[in-house]
């Protein structure tokens, strides 16, 4: 399942953020792009990509302007190495005997694009800054 959940997120589409809803400060630099998949009011798995903004260019990457100028601003989005966490839910609430919801996990189960476990390097950071 995870497999065909990241196959159909590759093909989504959306416009890019809107710059002028950003802090000037916070458009140069990394950041984290995540998509959420709910059921009945319940999460049970979150991806993560890690983003990196930056211009295209070495001397303004070098040398970055005062005001920061969106149209050399260039989005690299780290889409082979997703971060994805699952959740346990509840996916038949009619099944239980007195409709309560299941109480929530002690903690989720994070996986890489491989549905195994990612080590906690450099490339893999155990928690998502900068959300």
């Amino acid at each position: 399942m995870l497999m065909h959940l990241l196959c159909l997120l590759d093909c989504l589409q959306a416009d890019p953020p809107d710059p002028s809803k950003i802090r000037e400060e916070d458009i140069i630099g990394v950041t984290v792009l995540l998509l959420t998949c709910s059921y009945l009011g319940q999460e049970f798995v979150r991806v993560g990509y890690y983003v990196n903004n930056d211009y295209d260019d070495e001397q303004l990457k070098e040398e970055p302007p005062q005001k920061v100028l969106i149209d050399r601003v260039q989005r690299n989005i780290l889409a082979d190495k997703p971060r994805v966490t699952k959740f346990p839910i509840n996916f038949h609430p009619e099944n239980n005997d007195h409709g309560e919801q299941p109480h929530p996990p002690d903690h989720a189960t994070e996986t890489n694009e491989k549905d195994e476990e990612p080590s906690n390097s450099p490339d893999h950071p155990s928690d998502v800054q900068n959300l």
